[in-house]
């Protein structure tokens, strides 16, 4: 199992937190401590660029839907990018799928939001 690596970048109406590695029972504490402090300092507008993971168990996933539901708590959004391998394999299985919108690449994902304003869905 490869570490997770979890990079964040802030842009003025959103953050980018780019996931590279494994996300499973052993890296979601790492990730959830991340994304606990972005949301708690008001960055509530996040796009996941899973390119790079090589991998996700349903710990993950439900990590992800958690910080899903707490960004629409806060009135914020979650997008997903670069869904492929395990993850997409998971999302299918567990019919999670339509849960998040989901953008092929972080260009798209940061057009989609800038170009039609802060938007949270497909």
């Amino acid at each position: 199992m490869n570490r997770l690596s979890v990079i964040v970048k802030d842009h003025p109406r959103f953050s980018v937190v780019s996931l590279v590695g494994d996300l499973d029972k052993l890296s979601v504490p790492r990730l959830d401590e991340e994304l606990t402090e972005l949301l708690d300092r008001g960055r509530v507008c996040l796009i996941i660029d899973a390119t790079d993971l090589d991998f996700c168990d349903s710990t993950g996933i439900w990590m992800l839907l958690a910080t899903l539901r707490r960004a629409y708590e806060r009135n914020g959004w979650l997008r997903l990018v670069g869904v492929h391998g395990f993850l997409g394999r998971l999302l299918e299985l567990t019919r999670l799928r339509e849960a998040f919108p989901i953008d092929p690449d972080l260009g798209q994902s940061v057009r989609m939001v800038s170009d039609q304003g802060i938007s949270a869905f497909h």
